[in-house]
């Protein structure tokens, strides 16, 4: 942009300092008149633009998608409004775009004109390539002048927040759950209610039942106290536990550890949350993040938001995040364990779970597979992994460039 103008005002400069070299050395009016004409012509572009610019009140919104998947377009629609007092000749927008390939964030509109209190929209898109929680703006404006020799830059804090979440794939063949909380006849009525149950009915109140769940109205019409009684709705329940690694991330960009765990453990989640199943999240990534049992597609959406914000950051082991959850873990439970071949040596204590009647399935990545030295033919498999016989125990092996929809 800057040599475009470079050009334009070397040539500007030219014919003044030419027509006034002519008419001094000449004296020929011709010369003198057009040296005044393009000093006045130049005197009222800047007067223009200097008007426009510090009076100018252009108003900007932005529409985008409430929700985004990576190797998904972003469509923007923008709309511009002009609320000063000045008509506005040639203003070239640039929208900043976080969520784009890196050599195209920018998004340059070239509005040609915008008169009093008129409105133009503008629509762009962009590929969201990579999960994450980025910013869309600021807004640039640049000023022109009518004869498009001189510009004055303006920025525009307007910024909108955007969530590309990680990819999911269909899941065909996971291992069944033989793990939850089967009511009698289908129906559980319990005193005290969570998140998983539904309500049921109304009883009269005993000892030692919550006062949260007491029915006031119910109550009152009774004389006497009645309690809600809820039935609980979902049978089974799993946990998913991950430790994002810092110094085991191998691989770039969307080829590493951590993205893979990601778009895998997401794609569980919906699986499971589709099924009914209720689920919790317990993970490491720089800090402990712990999301408690629940269902449903708003439980879903917090796990897709974690998960589009999460990085390896971790400093610490899945053995040591184990040890600090392992007490907290409840029977009849689903341990869905999303971890890389370094970590099989914590196998025997996870193994040990089936004694309080937690069932493990665990996903293991090769993480040398994400090395970009690595040979096949040169490096053992994953999958010869020292597991006892006596123990039933298919664990899903992953590598590279695997097609996660064949796996699962």
């Amino acid at each position: 942009m800057y040599k475009k103008f470079l050009v334009k005002w070397i040539f500007s400069l030219f014919l003044v300092v030419f027509s006034f070299f002519m008419g001094f050395k000449t004296q020929l009016p011709s010369f003198v008149f057009f040296f005044w004409l393009l000093v006045s012509v130049f005197i009222i572009n800047i007067v223009w633009l200097v008007l426009v610019y510090f009076n100018e009140r252009l108003c900007f919104s932005r529409k985008i998608p409430l929700k985004i998947e990576e190797d998904d377009f972003l469509d923007v629609e923008v709309e511009v409004e002009n609320k000063g007092f000045f008509p506005v000749f040639d203003i070239v927008l640039i929208d900043y775009l976080g969520c784009a390939y890196p050599g195209e964030r920018q998004k340059n509109t070239l509005i040609s004109f915008l008169g009093l209190g008129s409105k133009v929209k503008i629509n762009y898109r962009c590929l969201c390539y990579q999960r994450g929680r980025y910013d869309l703006g600021p807004f640039t404006a640049y000023f022109f002048d009518p004869l498009g020799l001189f510009f004055l830059k303006k920025k525009y804090d307007i910024y909108s927040e955007v969530y590309v979440y990680p990819h999911t794939f269909n899941i065909h063949k996971f291992p069944a759950l033989t793990k939850g909380a089967s009511p009698w006849f289908g129906i559980a009525t319990s005193r005290v209610s969570g998140d998983e149950d539904e309500f049921y009915g109304v009883r009269e109140y005993k000892r030692g039942d919550s006062l949260k769940r007491i029915h006031w109205m119910a109550s009152a019409r009774k004389n006497k106290l009645i309690a809600k009684e809820f039935q609980r709705q979902n049978f089974f329940r799993a946990t998913i536990i991950f430790n994002l690694d810092k110094d085991s991330n191998f691989g770039d960009g969307r080829e590493c550890v951590c993205e893979y765990m990601i778009k895998i453990i997401a794609s569980i989640s919906r699986y499971l949350v589709n099924l009914g199943v209720s689920i919790e999240i317990v993970s490491h990534i720089g800090e402990a993040v712990h999301i408690p049992f629940n269902k449903g597609a708003e439980h879903l959406e917090n796990i897709l938001k974690f998960l589009t914000i999460a990085q390896a950051e971790s400093k610490v082991t899945l053995a040591e995040l184990f040890e600090t959850f392992y007490r907290d873990l409840l029977e009849d439970t689903s341990l869905i364990i999303v971890m890389t071949d370094k970590d099989k040596a914590h196998l025997p204590s996870i193994l040990s779970l089936g004694f309080r009647s937690v069932s493990c399935i665990p996903i293991i990545l090769d993480s040398a597979s994400f090395l970009r030295d690595y040979n096949p033919d040169s490096n053992p498999s994953v999958n010869y992994m020292d597991i006892p016989d006596s123990v039933k125990l298919n664990p899903i092996y992953i590598s590279c460039k695997d097609n996660l929809e064949e796996k699962f």
